[in-house]
């Protein structure tokens, strides 16, 4: 293993609160979603003299741990967040569970009952028998805090993990009477260990690429940061490139590579060499199959995930960026003469766009969102029907510009989520696109974007249900056997502007655009409101099965 970023930091804190911020500044962090609360007083005392951390004071624990993952998400940098232990831990941790599939290095800061109590079942205030077990499921690391003479340990320990390996989560607890105590040491500045990358496994997997006659490249979130070294590699190659979700941007859907899951799913029985980068892989393992001509390769900074469904895959541990650039320059020793596959993909393109032409209103709703977002501009999704069908059917033009739950599959984290990426990237368009079933769970963040005067708008789609389940419980047992997914929604306009924000309703997808861009140029939160009825279904299309 080789370790990246050696130093020291000139400041010396006297408490264990002293050394937390020490921390956060470590990590370049300068905002802290949070809610305070009587187990972190001690704490949010010494960020009052933090001049150079902005609190923002959130309206419910998830908000905080949803607004810290999209700010990670959108940077690729750490976060932060803080907020009292029990209950206040726990609504944290569905945000939490929604960053460690969303590849999101965030600092989860969390207070503790008073140490001689831990672990004894007594019922004070917030207490849990165990809460690092609950936060051990949502996190890659878990620490605490128990004495003043730990701190420097567990500190550092903790902005070095957060910064290594899998971009997930880091927790420490801290209780309510160590907080203050003295802990004087020196932070070190985080150093980011990652795997050393075997070079006998880029000649193997050059040498494999270098003799397939039809690659075949499919990205996820790992590989976000690698999109120069990929599409370098799929050029190399003639290898077209396909993502189901978390990889979407890493490639530029305009690319003459570029394959939408569709079309991926068309070109994977007729592969002998499959590329995984940054990705679990797990859908077209489960789904469509391996056969077992076809040779799988994989570049993953996780460890597990490089042989997790096939023995025999060729594994790269290591960083995207990193192993790809290698495998470019170790290509080059090994690549064979392809043909052009600029026509095959056009058409298999043109097919795509058949296929799935009968999602509408959906496209022309993303149609019209493309024509007024910048090519940098931060799309959150949320789940909900217009988000699907923009996995296959919207134009994704750049990395980090489309953030998402991952595997976690979060209903109604996109109002919360939305407004960390745009508290984070004050100086890029953000649009978060929502639906009605889940607009209410972090709507009331709405106050803490007016509150801090954070950039963020919320594209509001109300079919008056949740309405992918109620979809789902027609089709599979008919139309009148719907049940709990009915919803009866609050004027969303008057909703909106009672907590502050620019709210304006479209009735079309041609009024969308005009709408759209007055609320994006808008210097502060903003919501556009729009009534839609059922819409058709994408799943068949989504997921391609075998």
């Amino acid at each position: 293993m080789t370790s990246i970023g050696a130093g020291t930091l000139p400041r010396r804190s006297p408490t264990v609160a002293g050394l937390a911020v020490e921390a956060l500044r470590a990590l370049g962090v300068d905002t802290l979603f949070c809610l305070p609360g009587v187990q972190n007083d001690d704490f949010f005392d010494e960020l009052v003299d933090a001049r150079d951390i902005t609190a923002v004071a959130t309206r419910h624990e998830q908000g905080a741990a949803y607004m810290a993952m999209g700010a990670a998400q959108v940077t690729g940098r750490p976060a932060a967040l803080c907020v009292v232990p029990g209950p206040g831990m726990l609504n944290a941790a569905a945000g939490l569970t929604s960053a460690y599939w969303g590849n999101a290095r965030v600092l989860a800061l969390i207070g503790a009952v008073p140490s001689m109590w831990r672990g004894r079942g007594t019922g004070i205030l917030h207490d849990l028998p165990d809460a690092a077990a609950a936060l051990r499921q949502v996190t890659k690391h878990t620490d605490y805090i128990g004495r003043g003479i730990d701190a420097v340990g567990v500190w550092q320990r903790a902005i070095d993990e957060l910064v290594s390996g899998v971009p997930r989560p880091v927790a420490v607890e801290v209780p309510v009477d160590v907080w203050s105590r003295p802990a004087d040491g020196i932070l070190d500045e985080p150093a980011a260990v990652t795997p050393s990358i075997d070079g006998g496994r880029i000649e193997e997997a050059a040498r494999i690429l270098g003799r397939a006659q039809r690659p075949l490249i499919m990205v996820g979130g790992g590989a976000q940061d690698a999109s120069g070294p990929v599409t370098e590699l799929a050029e190399m190659l003639e290898a077209p490139v396909f993502a189901r979700h978390m990889g979407l941007g890493v490639v530029d859907t305009r690319h003459r590579l570029h394959a939408y899951l569709t079309m991926g799913r068309d070109l994977w029985p007729s592969s002998d060499v499959v590329l995984g980068i940054g990705t679990r892989m797990e859908f077209p393992n489960v789904e469509w199959g391996v056969r077992d001509s076809q040779q799988i390769v994989q570049i993953n900074i996780d460890a597990a995930e490089l042989d997790r469904y096939r023995t025999g895959t060729v594994g790269v541990h290591g960083d995207a960026a990193e192993a790809c650039q290698l495998l470019v320059d170790a290509l080059g020793r090994h690549n064979r003469r392809r043909e052009d596959r600029t026509s095959e993909l056009a058409e298999l393109r043109a097919r795509h766009f058949e296929r799935i032409a009968h999602l509408e209103p959906q496209l022309s709703y993303l149609r019209a969102i493309r024509s007024v977002m910048p090519d940098d501009g931060i799309i959150v999704e949320d789940v909900t029907q217009i988000a699907f069908v923009a996995h296959i059917g919207y134009e994704h033009r750049r990395p980090r510009t489309y953030l998402a739950t991952g595997g976690a599959g979060t209903l109604g984290a996109g109002v919360a989520h939305g407004i960390g990426a745009a508290a984070t990237a004050p100086d890029r368009p953000q649009l978060t696109i929502i639906g009605d079933g889940g607009m209410l769970f972090t709507a009331t963040e709405l106050a803490t974007a007016v509150q801090h005067d954070i950039n963020t708008t919320v594209l509001l789609f109300d079919n008056g249900a949740y309405g992918n389940v109620q979809r789902l419980q027609r089709q599979r047992f008919g139309p009148d056997r719907t049940i709990a997914s009915t919803l009866r929604n609050p004027d969303w306009v008057a909703f909106g502007e009672s907590f502050g924000v620019r709210t304006e309703r479209a009735t079309s997808p041609e009024t969308l655009p005009a709408v759209l861009a007055g609320s994006l140029a808008h210097s502060g939160p903003s919501m556009v409101v729009v009534d839609i009825a059922d819409e058709p279904d994408p799943w068949p299309l989504l997921r391609v099965r075998r």
